[in-house]
Formats: C-alpha cells, structure tokens, sequence
C-alpha cells in the first residue's frame, strides 16, 4: 500500500471513530441525569460512578479532537484503541459475572443487546488497532519521503 492509501484508509476509520465518540459524548450529556444513574446502578463500576459520569464524555471528546487533528491523529487511534479494549471488557466482564446488566450507553446504541454490544465493540476494537498500525505506517512511509 502507498502513501496516498494509508492516509484514505485511516481517514475512513478516523472519520468513524471521531463520529462514534462524539456521538456517545454528546448523547450521555444531554441524557447526563439518566446516564449518572445507570453508572450508579452497575455493581462494577458504582464507587466511581460520579467521577466517570464526567469523565467519560470528556475523555470520549479529547479522544475525538486528538484525532480531528493530523498531529495527534496518532495519539488519538491509541487512545482511541485503549477505549475500545476497556468498553469491550467492561461488557465482557458483565455478561460473564452480572446478573443485573444496566446500559449506559446512549441514543441508538442503548438498542442493541448486551451480545450485540459486545460485537460491535469487538470490531471496533480491531478497527482502532488497524487504524493505529496504519497511521504508524503512514507515518514511516512520510519520513521516509522526507530522508530522500
């Protein structure tokens, strides 16, 4: 692949993952009350509830101007990667060992299954961690352009 394909390509999976972020950001603030309290209703993340209330749309935001912006794109598949693996095993983690399975998702997300959940966001997941080796790729392959 050549350098005008790395930057296409991550851009398609940089374009979706700066949607989906602000999307799920914006979607738990306007619904900020009903998001706090299912926080508060999950067994596994309840002493942190408040906290992560705020925290998570903000972190979800960062993460989507990071990769808005070619300089931090990089920085912003990683982060971008090591959300995914956290929502993923937070879903892991409560299929396996909850009986009560709360959804803090919001908008059209909160209408999927916790299984379906648990697939979109595994490939999710592997979208971020092809999106992050890409973009590396990319950025050799512009270094490199750059040396000759």
């Amino acid at each position: 692949m050549n350098f005008s394909n790395y930057y296409k390509l991550t851009g398609w999976i940089v374009a979706v993952f700066i949607c989906l972020f602000t999307y799920a950001a914006l979607s738990k603030l306007f619904g900020f009350r009903m998001f706090e309290f299912t926080l508060c209703s999950s067994p596994l993340i309840n002493p942190f509830s408040s906290i992560l209330a705020w925290a998570l749309p903000a972190i979800e935001l960062i993460t989507a101007i990071l990769l808005f912006l070619p300089s931090t794109r990089l920085a912003g598949l990683y982060l971008s990667f090591a959300l995914m693996v956290l929502f993923t095993g937070y879903i892991g983690y409560m299929l396996l060992y909850s009986a009560h399975l709360p959804c803090s998702c919001g908008g059209i997300l909160r209408r999927l299954s916790w299984k379906e959940h648990l697939i979109l966001n595994c490939s999710l997941t592997v979208l971020a961690a092809i999106g992050t080796v890409l973009e590396i790729k990319r950025i050799r392959s512009l270094q490199l352009v750059i040396h000759i």
